[in-house]
């Protein structure tokens, strides 16, 4: 269970430091910052759609699916969150 919770934290991590690095690289375009989270939730909803769906009921293959779908999901959290962060409430803090 701790290698479960270290990956994810892990994929939170990458995928806010995605975001922050879009954020400030290409700070004139808005919303690319916003792209990381995007492919994240539809990889995640496809992963979700393939466990509840397609295929169900072979062995440990849905299992694995929705593994997959939690660890996009969070890094849809991570890099809505961080992009969010970035948007509003760093502009209030600058001079």
């Amino acid at each position: 269970m701790e290698r479960l919770i270290l990956l994810l934290l892990g994929i939170a991590v990458i995928f806010a430091g995605i975001t922050y690095l879009l954020g400030r690289v290409l700070s004139r375009v808005k919303s690319i910052k916003y792209s990381p989270a995007v492919l994240c939730l539809i990889v995640g909803l496809y992963y979700l759609y393939l466990a509840k769906i397609v295929r169900s009921g072979e062995g440990f293959e849905d299992l694995a699916n929705v593994l997959l779908s939690v660890m996009s999901l969070t890094g849809f959290v991570s890099g809505l969150i961080t992009a969010l962060i970035l948007d509003f409430v760093l502009p209030r803090f600058k001079p």
